[in-house]
């Protein structure tokens, strides 16, 4: 039932696309040959960004209710991203899309306000390990729990959960293809 409703907003948002766009993906629909949308990988960025924006303003939503207000939903992903580990500044930056300037800001904040924890190596003391303090696993746990309830409302059924597998996989081909076009160029460049 919600695949067939997003189904039908996808196809009432863009049936005003242009047809002639050589950037185009098409969709069929059911993987039946019976209707082709045209997406452009401009729209497909854009849908990105809304629906970032959109889990932004729920993660604050739920931040709020549990009466966290001194660090916002990049900070909350930032700790999901560090989750159980003890992990050292370089490995976050492999991990999500931070980059150095941003990430140290952040941590510095989440320091100052008590969900993480630095760890100083014995050999070198100017390099560390960060790991969540008990305040941050209580918040990751709380948001891992309502993320979850969330989650098995949209996955009700196989159908569902085979979709969200597909368009996972989809997205992570598309990040891979466009951080390699970024690297080396347009396929036809090389």
């Amino acid at each position: 039932m919600i695949s067939k409703l997003l189904q039908n907003i996808v196809e009432s948002e863009t049936a005003t696309l242009p047809s002639s766009d050589t950037n185009a993906l098409s969709v069929k629909s059911g993987g039946r040959a019976t209707h082709t949308t045209v997406i452009t990988h401009f729209e497909l960025a854009r849908t990105l960004e809304r629906a970032n924006r959109r889990f932004a303003s729920f993660l604050q939503a739920e931040m709020t209710r549990r009466g966290v207000q001194e660090i916002g939903p990049a900070h909350a992903m930032l700790l999901l991203t560090i989750g159980h580990d003890e992990l050292s500044v370089g490995q976050l930056m492999d991990r999500g899309p931070y980059g150095g300037t941003n990430l140290s800001y952040y941590l510095k904040q989440l320091g100052e306000c008590g969900y993480i924890e630095r760890i100083p190596l014995a050999r070198d003391r100017r390099t560390a390990r960060i790991r969540l303090s008990e305040k941050a696993r209580q918040l990751c746990d709380d948001l891992t729990e309502v993320a979850a309830k969330y989650h098995r409302l949209v996955a009700g059924d196989p159908e569902n959960i085979r979709n969200i597998e597909v368009a996972f996989a989809t997205l992570d081909r598309l990040e891979r293809a466009w951080a390699t076009a970024a690297i080396f160029g347009p396929p036809s460049e090389r």
